[in-house]
């Protein structure tokens, strides 16, 4: 019980994780012949999950100079893709920096903007393509102990508050940094995966009715939980484990294509 206790509560420091946003932008340019990017979270979770349109993935992951994710949450990442999603074709991250943007906290609107600025890779034939910025400031939305790790704000498109992660992890009576990179870039990654409920259709009765886009099983990945958290607590209930989606959101990610 303690196990999963600890497990649970790490899905806590995503405090608000605000991951399965509602915007829904309009399709890219107008240009039929490009997949649009600018759908809302979940919009592309079936050609994500199989391999009827896309065979292969490429994440173009961008990220603020100093602010490098770790390469084994990478890693871990990518065999946590492997084992999701059909794409025979393989699954591979593409990385380049950036210099300091000088924003400040970021908002979701200048995130969706610096996107548009400066995306480079765009689904096309039989290529999907993810983008992923690792910012070097925190969410405008943090609030005290409540922090945003990481939003699923597009179909396509993920922002991983890398400054926030590295804060809260890595030091003196605080978990591994790569425990929460792994943890925070599964989660919102499964977002876009359409979980819970957001692009992949339930198979079973598991949302989350208080935190919707999220599963109600005590320790799944995709569980939420206290929207505020005191970081000088998170090793004592984290432990040193990383949740894993449970049945019911593996069931749900089969019946869409996925694995």
């Amino acid at each position: 019980m303690k196990k999963i206790f600890q497990l649970l509560c790490l899905l806590i420091i995503l405090a608000g994780l605000n991951a399965c946003s509602s915007d829904k932008d309009q399709d890219n340019n107008g240009d039929s012949s490009q997949f649009s990017y600018t759908l809302y979270t979940g919009a592309s979770a079936n050609e994500l999950l199989s391999d009827t349109r896309f065979t292969k993935i490429v994440i173009e992951a961008v990220y603020v100079d100093g602010f490098r994710p770790e390469q084994a949450s990478l890693n871990n990442l990518l065999f946590f893709l492997n084992n999701r999603l059909h794409k025979p074709g393989g699954i591979s991250i593409v990385e380049r920096e950036i210099p300091a943007q000088s924003l400040g906290t970021y908002s979701i609107a200048e995130v969706r903007q610096l996107e548009d600025d400066i995306r480079t890779q765009f689904s096309l034939d039989d290529t999907l393509t993810i983008f992923v910025l690792f910012a070097d400031q925190s969410s405008e939305n943090d609030s005290g102990n409540s922090v945003i790790l990481g939003t699923a704000y597009r179909n396509t498109s993920l922002v991983m508050f890398q400054k926030t992660i590295e804060e809260l992890s890595g030091g003196f009576n605080e978990p591994s940094r790569v425990n929460v990179e792994t943890a925070v870039y599964e989660h919102e990654f499964a977002h876009i995966m359409g979980l819970v409920n957001i692009g992949t259709p339930l198979q079973s009765d598991h949302e989350d009715q208080s935190n919707s886009a999220h599963c109600d099983v005590d320790g799944c990945l995709m569980s939420a939980q206290l929207e505020t958290f005191n970081p000088l607590d998170m090793m004592n209930i984290m432990g040193s484990g990383i949740a894993q989606l449970d049945a019911q959101c593996i069931a749900d990610l089969q019946a869409n294509g996925g694995k």
